[in-house]
């Protein structure tokens, strides 16, 4: 099968799923969202249509998990921000974040805003911008405009340095910082990798936790309060 007609066909899929999911035929729809999803598709609007219906089936980890990888593809997305915000209410773990940096709320607020691939098209976009400006300052033969055009390239320059630094930064976050969904209804958190190690605290499905450090079927996890330990690779799923 061609590459163009692969896709047609997982298109028709989708299109097929979304009426399902209107009809609320859910699990049909579900069932076909996962087809695509295991032809290695990644989509946000695959994913929120999933993550809605494992919601209104009341499946909660799943939802959460599903929202999450649909905001880590559109991290400006406003329906999928609030649904998200609205899955986690239902989670049981009451944990309380610790205060962010300056630092973290500049990642967070600026560097995090879009993905590491809009920022580098926003950096490419700058780039033929400071061209065409370049181009303009030397065949201008006024000295008003040369002046105008000369300091818009200067801008550019700045700011096409600026985006490809948030997007390698992005970049350089998402591929160090793994994060991951409690699926198991409840799971101890344990001081050390072993199953008679003592038990620090324990979570709940939809909670969501930074992985740290990998031991042969653990892991090593943090939570948003600062506190850490291990736990069974099996009662979570990796983001």
């Amino acid at each position: 099968m061609s590459g163009v007609v692969y896709a047609q066909s997982l298109d028709s899929l989708f299109v097929t799923a979304n009426k399902l999911y209107q009809q609320e035929s859910y699990d049909e729809a579900l069932s076909l969202y996962q087809e695509i999803e295991n032809n290695n598709v990644e989509s946000a609007a695959l994913y929120y249509n999933m993550a809605n219906i494992y919601y209104k089936t009341n499946q909660v980890a799943p939802s959460i998990y599903y929202y999450e990888k649909a905001i880590k593809l559109e991290p400006n997305n406003k329906d999928i921000t609030f649904n998200l915000e609205f899955a986690k209410r239902m989670t049981l773990d009451n944990i309380e974040a610790l205060p962010k940096s300056l630092g973290q709320k500049f990642r967070d607020g600026i560097i995090l805003r879009f993905t590491y691939n809009t920022w580098a098209i926003i950096a490419v976009s700058l780039a033929f911008l400071f061209a065409l400006l370049f181009l303009l300052y030397h065949f201008s033969y006024s000295t008003e405009k040369k002046r105008i055009y000369f300091i818009t390239s200067i801008l550019a320059v700045i700011f096409v340095s600026l985006s490809s630094f948030f997007a390698l930064k992005n970049y350089q976050y998402q591929e160090t910082t793994i994060t991951a969904i409690i699926f198991a209804l409840q799971t101890q958190v344990k001081s050390a990798p072993t199953n008679s190690s003592e038990v620090n605290f324990e979570l709940h499905e939809g909670t969501k936790v930074f992985v740290l450090e990998s031991l042969d079927n653990w892991r090593k996890i943090k939570i948003a309060d600062g506190k850490t330990g291990w736990m069974k690779e099996a009662d979570l799923r990796e983001l």
